[in-house]
């Protein structure tokens, strides 16, 4: 038995082209007791620009860890309610980073701080 196949209209056909790459946003992220900290691993330090991206990542990531969505259960918080949230930048310097209560990103205090200790201890302060 023959088997042949013929595509006598190549107008129909479609071809998909599947491109693997790296994220143009690159960081790491951890937890220490109430504080979320997230390191800018980029090249060209530009995370502060991407930083509602960053924060929806995040959260995402939590979700997947503890097996609930907050989208779906109404009466749950966010995945990143109760946390201080602190960005160390390309440079070294750590910033407080404010979110609504549903997980949106609001803005950055830059806390002008090298040290993590002390970061810490300012991050408690924002709002």
């Amino acid at each position: 038995m023959e088997t042949s196949t013929q595509f006598t209209d190549t107008a129909s056909l479609t071809a998909a082209l599947l491109s693997v790459r790296p994220s143009r946003i690159q960081f790491d992220w951890g937890t220490d007791n109430w504080v979320l900290w997230i390191e800018d691993l980029s090249i060209t330090g530009t995370l502060l620009d991407q930083m509602a991206e960053v924060i929806d990542r995040v959260g995402f990531a939590i979700e997947l860890q503890t097996g609930w969505d907050h989208r779906e259960e109404a009466d749950t918080f966010h995945p990143l309610f109760g946390y201080r949230l602190l960005l160390r930048d390309a440079t070294g310097l750590w910033h407080g980073i404010r979110v609504d209560a549903a997980g949106r990103f609001i803005n950055t205090t830059p806390l002008q701080e090298l040290d993590y200790e002390i970061a810490y201890d300012k991050v408690m302060w924002i709002d």
